[in-house]
């Protein structure tokens, strides 16, 4: 078997400064190619509350970015696909590539792919998300019938929770234990650099971000999509989105709804970090400019 290439991977909550830190790398390096591994990235038309790097990289230099309608559901496998082809065309042209992550199953699936789950039934979708509406939470069916799976599932995480129903429901099998059967190929060994900053800076940071997307005119583009796309289409689900829905239904006012925002943002960035932690525990989390001198020292060194 041949050996596995290093990769550079970058891992970091929302609102980190993970858009700064690649268009530096981008700027120092010309031939680099930048693979984003972020479910909410690849919506075209979420523009403003998804932090996207500039439109004139994306597609060329920073691929993973802007390949979904609002009414198409993202799915992980999909994208692994699709990803793994940039990769290894990109590494077999012995160009320098940097993985950049902020939706752990995203980048569990380019790094070593899943297991291969049933594709979804439309009636047992419908079902489950009706059940939601009813209850609330079916967490406590999964809770039964994968005590394991629950365990790493967090209770509000209804997206998760419906995917794991759905695969035992359609295969009589708990997901975690088709995972732990499956035999998982890595691609490559990820050389890591994880930012980490304090959790009150990281709050200040994600509060001053919404309030910027919301001055640049995120509320206008989501009236302006919801013109063209149903509240209940895929990409509403994207934290910074799904929070606006109510106010445009007069449900609440606009403050309360960038209240929404900032705090349904930092549970969502205190998840990602402890998705990451559980998954990948030798990442190393550092500062800012630590991160950066690190993957600056791994790119420069590069040999694939």
């Amino acid at each position: 078997m041949p050996s596995l290439i290093r990769v550079p991977v970058l891992i970091a909550p929302t609102a980190s400064g993970k858009k700064d830190l690649v268009l530096r790398l981008l700027e120092q390096f010309p031939d680099l190619t930048v693979i984003y591994a972020d479910s909410r990235k690849l919506y075209t038309e979420l523009e403003i509350g998804t932090a996207k790097p500039p439109r004139d990289l994306r597609g060329t230099r920073i691929l993973g970015v802007d390949l979904l309608r609002v009414d198409e559901r993202a799915s992980a496998a999909a994208y692994a696909h699709q990803a793994r082809g940039w990769l290894e065309e990109r590494l077999s042209q012995k160009r320098r590539v940097l993985v950049v992550s902020g939706t752990p199953l995203y980048f569990i699936a380019l790094h070593r792919g899943l297991f291969p789950a049933p594709q979804p039934r439309k009636e047992l979708r419908r079902f489950l998300e009706r059940a939601v509406q009813r209850k609330g939470s079916v967490w406590a069916w999964l809770q039964w019938v994968d005590p394991q799976r629950a365990h790493r599932v967090h209770p509000h995480d209804h997206v998760r929770t419906q995917r794991a129903l759905e695969v035992f429901f359609q295969t009589q099998a708990p997901m975690s234990l088709l995972q732990r059967i499956h035999p998982f190929q890595p691609l490559f060994i990820p050389v890591f650099a994880g930012i980490l900053r304090p959790y009150p800076e990281l709050r200040e940071r994600i509060a001053r971000r919404v309030q910027d997307m919301v001055r640049d005119g995120l509320f206008e583009e989501v009236e302006t999509l919801l013109q063209r796309y149903p509240v209940d289409a895929p990409g509403w689900m994207t934290t910074g989105y799904r929070e606006l829905i109510p106010y445009f239904l007069g449900k609440i006012s606009r403050d309360q709804a960038i209240r929404d925002v900032i705090r349904r943002t930092w549970v969502y960035a205190r998840q990602q970090l402890r998705f990451f932690r559980r998954w990948y525990p030798q990442i190393p989390w550092m500062s800012f400019e630590e991160a950066y001198d690190r993957l600056e020292q791994v790119l420069r060194a590069w040999t694939p």
